[in-house]
């Protein structure tokens, strides 16, 4: 079912992203008078086949992608009488605009998406300080256990999520103001260290980074739900157990199991359960997963444990327009500086992602609700729009990089250099095709 869910997710996910990108090509060049000869979602086999006016609509079989064909002087003979409306007869600047409508389109359509976002209104938890380990940069801020996180750099925070967004776009300086409600000391201005690279790994999170857990009602250590072929399943742990000691100690508090798994170093531990009113024993070892031990089993939470600490961001509607506008900006921004960290080797290229791993967060984030697919929507939109912008042959990037030395030299690039020109890019795409996929198989695997 799973399985299923994801599928349907990502096929949806891909198919309103192409179109709506396919769709910024083919209305800029209707708009300047260039004749289209075809629009299609999808390669390959043609499942349904459209023609209204002059252009033929497609969808086809295989839906990675999606093309505009245009009258073309270089891909075909032209009647004289049309010659005008041929792609390669526009100024540099008209296909400049045609290139560059693609990637808009994502931009435009993330804006739209963050700005319904923002009106319907987002529930989130409030951003309240944990547990603080010793020696991490949340100590050495001055930050305790129950300081309420209220913006980073003016920048207001009333969720978790919010706080998180906030901080990343910050974490680019060596330092950050920190605005927290105290409970001895009321309002206060604290200044953050950031003594690492944040952005070099994003994959460790804010908390793990800054060194403290945020704060959440506690709950009793009862299982909910265990994995299956996972080390507690193969144990004989169920749902509905209730820990009650591991290695003779006490547990009180789901946060106790839980920091007892993390500092287990991956040894077995004998626990004690209560079940049905009787207390068994079972013997465990937790499973590294990617750094993290892990036993596969999630809490059990009692309806409505979290009702005090939720909080819902929602905005007017220009007021959300203008959010949703900087939300994209400092996104495209962030991505920009990852992809240059990569590049520069200060960035691991495993966080490149590939289709198996985007139908997974379609389909979790589908099941979730409506906003958070919106959210991932927005998000691989923007990722979309900016990838077709790199100077890559092939992409739209790679066509305008074309243009801008047209405009440069005074005159088209040649068909040679070009063909050797879209070898290149041939080979740069394929090659980051491997690598999302090598890396999607690793994580299936793991």
């Amino acid at each position: 079912m799973a399985f299923l869910n994801a599928l349907i997710a990502f096929i949806v996910t891909i198919g309103i992203l192409v179109t709506v990108h396919e769709f910024g090509h083919f209305w800029v060049a209707k708009k300047l008078g260039i004749k289209v000869l075809r629009f299609s979602v999808g390669f390959g086999k043609i499942l349904k086949s459209w023609q209204i006016g002059e252009t033929q609509y497609t969808l086809c079989a295989l839906p990675l992608g999606g093309f505009v064909k245009m009258l073309d002087e270089n891909e075909g003979k032209v009647d004289p009488s049309e010659k005008h409306r041929a792609f390669n007869a526009q100024t540099v600047y008209k296909r400049i605009a045609v290139v560059v409508a693609g990637p808009a389109a994502n931009f435009i359509l993330a804006i739209i998406i963050y700005t319904a976002i923002f009106i319907i209104g987002t529930h989130g938890i409030k951003p309240v300080v944990g547990v603080i380990e010793n020696d991490g940069i949340a100590q050495q801020a001055g930050l305790k256990t129950g300081d309420r996180l209220l913006s980073i750099n003016t920048q207001d925070t009333p969720s978790i999520s919010e706080f998180s967004f906030a901080f990343v776009r910050a974490a680019q300086a060596p330092t950050m103001q920190l605005d927290i409600h105290s409970k001895t000391d009321n309002l206060k201005t604290l200044t953050l260290d950031l003594k690492k690279d944040f952005l070099a790994n994003p994959e460790q999170g804010v908390e793990q980074y800054l060194g403290f857990e945020f704060a959440l009602p506690a709950l009793k250590p009862i299982i909910d739900q265990v994995i299956s072929e996972s080390p507690a399943s193969l144990a004989g742990i169920q749902s509905g157990d209730q820990i009650l000691s591991v290695n003779s100690k006490p547990v009180n508090t789901w946060r106790d199991f839980v920091v007892t798994i993390k500092q287990s170093k991956g040894q077995t531990m004998q626990l004690n359960i209560l079940r049905n009113g009787q207390t068994i024993a079972r013997a465990l070892a937790p499973k590294n997963d990617n750094g993290t031990l892990k036993i596969g089993v999630s809490v059990m939470a009692p309806k409505g444990y979290l009702d005090e600490w939720r909080v819902l961001v929602k905005k007017q509607p220009f007021d959300a327009f203008l959010s949703a506008n900087v939300k994209t900006y400092q996104l495209t921004v962030l991505n920009l500086k990852m992809i240059q960290k990569m590049i520069l080797g200060e960035a691991s290229v495993k966080q490149i992602s590939g289709p198996i791993s985007i139908a997974d967060y379609a389909g979790k984030t589908a099941s979730v609700g409506l906003v958070s697919f919106l959210s991932f929507l927005a998000l691989i939109s923007i990722g979309l729009g900016l990838l077709n912008l790199l100077p890559i042959p092939l992409l739209d990037g790679g066509h305008l990089f074309f243009y801008l030395i047209e405009i440069v030299k005074g005159s088209p690039v040649s068909q040679a250099l070009q063909q050797n020109a879209l070898k290149f890019g041939l080979f740069v795409i394929l090659s980051l095709t491997f690598i999302a996929m090598y890396n999607d198989f690793l994580r299936l695997l793991s």
